[in-house]
C-alpha cells in the first residue's frame, strides 16, 4: 500500500514536470517566434531610415484603408487608386510593415499600376497578437482582394511579397477563392514554414532537437494548422498563375535553395527565376537596382500583365 502511494506520487511529480517543461519550452519558443512583441521579431524590425521611405506615402497621397479579418482583426493598408485597371498588392516580411514597401511601390507606380501596401496581422498598425507565418496571412489576402474588387471589379491583381510576405502570396494563389490574380512576384520566400523555423532554430544554436519537437507539438495545437501544412509548393501547384522567384545568392535567413525548390516545382511555362549575386536576405534591389527593375519589367511583359 505504501509502495503504491509512493508510485502514484512519483507518477504525479513526473507528469507535472513533463507538463511544466511542455509549457515553459513550448510556450516560450512559440512566443519567441509568433508573438507580436517577441524579442526576436523586434530585433529584426527595421525603421524607415531615409526621408524617402518616411515621406513617400504622403507624397503620393495614399489613402488609409482597412478590412476585418475572418477572426475579427482590423487590418491596415495604404491604397493609391489612380484609375488603373491593374494593381500591385505589396506584402512585407516578418517584423516589417507597409513602409518597407516604398521603393517597390515606386516601381509599380512607374509601370502603370495602382498600389495597395498592407500591414500583416500582428505587424504595424494591424491588430493581432500572433504572427500569421504566411498561412493566416494568405486568408487575410482574400479579404484585401475582395476589398480591391469592390473598388474596381476589373482589377487585374499582381501580388508582390517579401520573405514571409512572399510565402503568403504563394500560399494565397493556391486557394479556390483566389480571384483576378494574374501574377505573383515573390522575393526571398520560404517554401515550408516548418523547414524555415527549424533552419533558424539550428542557426541560433539550440541543438537539443527535443526542444524543437516540444515547440512543434505546442504550436500545432495552439494554431489551427500544423507547421508542416504551410507548404508553398503544394499551394503553387494548385494554381496556373505565372510566378517570378527572386532570391539573394547569399541569403542566410531564408536559404537560397528554397527558391530553387519553389522554381523547380512549377511548369516551365509559368516560372521565372532571378538569383541576385552577392545579395543577402531581401537585398536584391539594393545590390543591383537596375537589374531588379528589368527582371520585373521583363516578367510583366512576358506574361502581358
Amino acid at each position: 500500500m505504501i509502495f503504491f502511494a509512493w508510485f502514484c506520487l512519483a507518477l504525479l511529480v513526473f507528469v507535472l514536470v513533463v507538463l511544466a517543461v511542455y509549457l515553459v519550452v513550448g510556450a516560450g519558443i512559440y512566443n519567441f517566434v509568433f508573438s507580436r512583441n517577441s524579442k526576436f521579431k523586434k530585433k529584426i524590425e527595421r525603421k524607415p531610415n531615409t526621408d524617402y521611405e518616411k515621406d513617400f506615402w504622403n507624397k503620393y497621397k495614399f489613402e488609409d484603408v482597412s478590412v476585418i479579418s475572418f477572426d475579427g482583426l482590423k487590418l491596415f493598408g495604404k491604397y493609391l487608386n489612380k484609375g488603373k485597371n491593374k494593381i500591385a498588392v505589396l506584402v512585407h516580411g516578418y517584423g516589417g510593415n507597409y513602409r518597407d514597401m516604398a521603393k517597390y511601390a515606386q516601381i509599380f507606380l512607374d509601370m502603370g499600376f495602382d498600389v495597395l501596401a498592407i500591414d500583416n496581422r500582428a505587424h504595424g498598425k494591424s491588430e493581432g497578437d500572433f504572427v500569421g507565418m504566411s498561412w493566416l496571412d494568405k486568408i487575410d489576402l482574400k479579404y484585401w482582394c475582395d476589398f480591391l474588387l469592390e473598388q474596381n471589379m476589373c482589377y487585374k491583381i499582381l501580388l508582390f511579397g517579401q520573405s514571409m510576405g512572399a510565402s503568403a502570396v504563394c500560399n494565397y494563389v493556391g486557394e479556390k477563392d483566389c480571384k483576378n490574380v494574374v501574377g505573383v512576384i515573390e522575393d526571398c520566400g520560404f517554401d515550408n514554414v516548418y523547414k524555415q523555423i527549424y533552419y533558424l532554430f539550428n542557426r541560433i544554436k539550440i541543438k537539443l532537437k527535443i526542444f524543437f519537437k516540444i515547440f512543434e507539438f505546442y504550436a500545432n495545437r495552439k494554431n489551427d494548422y500544423k507547421l508542416m501544412q504551410v507548404d508553398c509548393i503544394k499551394q503553387l501547384k494548385k494554381s496556373n498563375v505565372p510566378v517570378l522567384f527572386i532570391h539573394g545568392e547569399k541569403d542566410e535567413f531564408v536559404p537560397t535553395e528554397m527558391a530553387y525548390n519553389l522554381y523547380n516545382s512549377l511548369d516551365e511555362k509559368r516560372r521565372d527565376l532571378y538569383i541576385a549575386q552577392d545579395a543577402g536576405h531581401t537585398k536584391s534591389f539594393e545590390v543591383n537596382e537596375r537589374k531588379y527593375k528589368n527582371v520585373i519589367y521583363n516578367f510583366l511583359n512576358k506574361y502581358k500583365i
